[in-house]
């Protein structure tokens, strides 16, 4: 009997009844509180759990700066298509301001020469020759009214002249072009002459009248206009200033020495003179 009691088979039941019977009684001395196999399980499962909770924030904390890099890329590239749209509205904003302003220098010419008609065109082609701006393609032609030898302005400047014309665009030469000649006269002396672009002068960007005579009350600092001579050119349009006077050949003549009014290398747009 003895045997049968130190067995560790019947201790094993004596633990097993005993913890039953602890069950069973605690729920009588203690009311609401949790019971001896609830505490068990959450003796047991209670440091799993804590593992789990580190093993969770451990993941978190290490997947947190990807997560955040890509947060950051997203902003970064939304912000760029903003400022993307932005430079578009700006671009088209300047171009409304420049077309409002082109479209104001026709009305004022409508008002001022009633019976002008023009054509607005757009350059598309540049020459150069030696560094001086010499012709230029139009976007417009034939089928827009454009025929050689018509008057080409911006505002009350001269351009130069129609040289060639096709059905959609055509070729105009500039006053730095030495095939170009015009009637011109200073505008405070009244003396007349003859606008051309030697090849030498042509490559500084200035055009100029020769031959004068060593007493011409031209000089520096004078506006040039066109004179209306040769029908070509009406009268009045700006050629450009005198930048300064120099012998000519022998020094049996003057030079007046002519710097255009206008900046050929960043004209975009002009109007093509149809009628006068």
């Amino acid at each position: 009997m003895s045997r049968i009691l130190k067995s560790p088979a019947t201790r094993v039941l004596a633990l097993v009844l005993a913890m039953l019977l602890l069950g069973g009684l605690l729920p009588f001395f203690a009311r609401g509180t949790a019971s001896p196999i609830s505490s068990a399980v959450g003796i047991i499962t209670t440091p799993l759990q804590t593992v789990a909770a580190w093993v969770a924030n451990v993941t978190r904390d290490i997947s947190s700066p990807f997560t955040s890099a890509a947060y950051l890329q997203d902003i970064v590239e939304q912000q760029e298509e903003e400022i993307e749209a932005l430079r578009e509205q700006l671009i088209n904003y300047h171009e409304a301001i420049q077309r409002a302003a082109r479209y104001a220098e026709l009305l004022e010419l409508k008002a001022e020469h009633t019976h002008w008609q023009f054509q607005p065109a757009s350059v598309i082609g540049v020459e150069h020759s030696a560094g001086a701006v010499i012709a230029f393609t139009l976007n417009r032609g034939s089928l827009s009214g454009i025929r050689a030898g018509m008057p080409v302005i911006r505002g009350q400047n001269l351009v130069g002249v129609v040289a060639e014309v096709g059905l959609t665009s055509s070729t105009i030469h500039t006053i730095l072009n030495p095939h170009v000649n015009v009637a011109v006269y200073e505008t405070l002396s009244s003396e007349i002459g003859v606008a051309t672009a030697p090849p030498e002068l042509a490559m500084q960007g200035y055009t100029a009248i020769t031959q004068l005579d060593l007493a011409t009350p031209i000089a520096a600092g004078r506006l040039i206009a066109t004179s209306g001579l040769g029908g070509i050119f009406p009268r009045n349009l700006i050629v450009g200033t005198v930048a300064r006077m120099q012998p000519g050949q022998q020094y049996l003549h003057l030079t007046a020495v002519i710097e255009p009014a206008l900046d050929f290398a960043t004209l975009r747009d002009v109007f093509v003179l149809t009628a006068q």
